[in-house]
């Protein structure tokens, strides 16, 4: 009996008509299946995987408040700038150039046609977080980022290679970030410890040449031997007393004796003693305008003394906390070196493939031949001519 098309179908007759067409149901699974296994065996290349990890860690500020210092974690990089990272052209095209260089480049990943090897390679690239959330950290601290760069290659060795490439073309990249930081803030001090060591010398070349040409210690030590003063150790001045007197003193008890004489003599002696007076008191007048003008000259060498003993000492101070702040920046950047991220874990080459899956090419061949295969037993079913009812 054939149905017509206005009936509806019963299971019965969908067996019936699958009976019927199962050549057709049964030949295209058949084919598809052999030609996924000739491709799976024969014409696939095999694919190799290989992976290593990176760690990225928090930063260690350290900040100097009252004398106490604070260190604090901060996030460097989170996954997905590290991803950006990892596959942006700077870092990918080193690691296509070193295996080109090396001879490692498979051919797959190497320019044809109007497609560049680069972004083939790219293509077997992957990067996974692999950061533990249940991860406890110090409070006030944050987790580092943890990554597993994979390559998928056509030899184990190539996967491996390239793999360790990425990882450390992407650890240098991060770890240049904060170097790149300090590197501009060392600069901008040598530049400034320079400064100040020309100051420093200049001020230093100052004051040497102010004590070549001063008379400072000569005019103090005529200024002590015209007054009867003497510095000691504790540089104050005392009176000599009456063993040695300075000029100023001698001349004054010479004018006192005379002084006394001419109230003790005869009118016969006082002339003489008049004239020896009058010449001691113009002696006096001349040492004491020595006195002064040595006064006003020390005054001002010792001033001009305190200002270059002054400017000597800031320039020096200044020069000395830059160079130990230098110093401080290049152990900072001698350590901060490979300090942030790391490589925890390099690839090796895994001998296993990873494509092609003979086994899940064979069942999507199957599937699919079955499912165009029951198609094909409909339509060559639909287009069967119809047979004449045998008569009753």
């Amino acid at each position: 009996m054939v149905e017509t098309p206005s009936e509806e179908l019963s299971l019965r007759d969908i067996v019936e008509v699958l009976k019927r067409q199962k050549l057709w149901i049964l030949s295209p699974p058949l084919a598809f299946g052999v030609l996924a296994l000739i491709y799976g065996f024969f014409i696939a290349e095999p694919r190799y995987a290989s992976t290593a990890t990176v760690n990225v860690s928090p930063v260690q500020v350290q900040a100097q408040l009252e004398q106490r210092i604070q260190v604090q974690g901060q996030n460097l990089l989170t996954f997905e700038g590290l991803k950006a990272l990892a596959f942006s052209e700077e870092v990918t095209k080193e690691v296509w150039e070193t295996l080109k260089q090396e001879g490692k480049l498979p051919t797959a990943w190497q320019d044809q046609g109007g497609t560049p090897g680069l972004e083939r390679m790219v293509k077997d690239f992957k990067i996974k977080n692999e950061t533990s959330r249940q991860q406890v950290v110090p409070q006030g601290q944050v987790p580092p980022v943890v990554a597993s760069l994979s390559v998928e290659a056509p030899t184990p060795e190539v996967a491996a290679r390239a793999a360790n490439l990425w990882a450390e073309a992407v650890t240098r990249r991060v770890n240049r970030i904060p170097l790149a930081r300090l590197e501009a803030n060392l600069q901008a001090l040598e530049e400034q410890v320079a400064s100040a060591e020309n100051v420093y010398h200049e001020a230093q070349t100052r004051w040497e040449a102010f004590r070549r040409t001063n008379t400072l210690e000569q005019d103090l030590a005529e200024l002590y031997f015209l007054q009867g003063f003497t510095p000691t150790a504790s540089s104050q001045v005392i009176l000599l007393g009456d063993q040695v007197y300075g000029e100023r003193l001698r001349l004054q008890k010479d004018l006192n004796d005379v002084e006394v004489a001419l109230k003790a003599v005869g009118m016969q002696d006082r002339p003489s003693l008049l004239a020896k007076r009058a010449a001691l008191q113009a002696k006096i007048a001349q040492v004491e305008a020595r006195i002064a003008l040595l006064r006003e000259r020390v005054a001002k060498a010792q001033v001009e003394q305190d200002r270059l003993n002054q400017a000597l000492e800031l320039a020096k101070n200044a020069y000395l906390a830059l160079s130990q702040k230098k110093t401080d920046l290049q152990i900072e950047l001698a350590s901060s070196q490979n300090s942030l991220a790391q490589v925890i874990a390099p690839a090796y080459p895994i001998y296993e493939k990873v494509a092609p899956k003979r086994g899940l090419l064979l069942a999507l061949a199957l599937a699919l031949g079955l499912m165009l295969g029951v198609m094909a037993a409909f339509v060559a079913e639909a287009l069967r001519p119809p047979r004449a009812e045998a008569a009753g």
